[in-house]
């Protein structure tokens, strides 16, 4: 028991306690996200391989009904830790980064 008594201050303990308890949706669902794309890293690497976009393999996710739905920004960020990672355990030379493309626009000439 503290020295002092502060109206709420169990109240915000226990609220705190319960808080830690479940982890953060974003950080939690990123989580799950990573172990998506590490499971399924060989088939990525080989369409990469192929010659298809972050775009395409998003779709390709999406249209097969994977849950939770992953951008294509995402996909590649983890893609490449995990491609890095790989590299430093088989010597197997990682893939150069290409992050996803988006939201850039022509310059009009004038």
């Amino acid at each position: 028991m503290p020295d002092f008594d502060i109206p709420g201050l169990g109240r915000a303990r226990q609220a705190l306690t319960a808080l830690a308890k479940t982890p953060r949706q974003t950080s939690g669902m990123n989580t799950i996200k990573k172990m998506i794309v590490k499971e399924l890293y060989t088939e990525i690497r080989a369409a990469r391989l192929a010659g298809y976009s972050w775009v395409k393999i998003k779709k390709t996710m999406s249209e097969a009904g994977l849950q939770p739905h992953l951008s294509e920004k995402l996909i590649a960020k983890f893609f490449v830790d995990i491609d890095k990672q790989y590299e430093r355990e088989t010597s197997v030379k990682a893939l150069p980064v290409d992050p996803p493309r988006g939201g850039r626009r022509k310059e009009k000439e004038a």
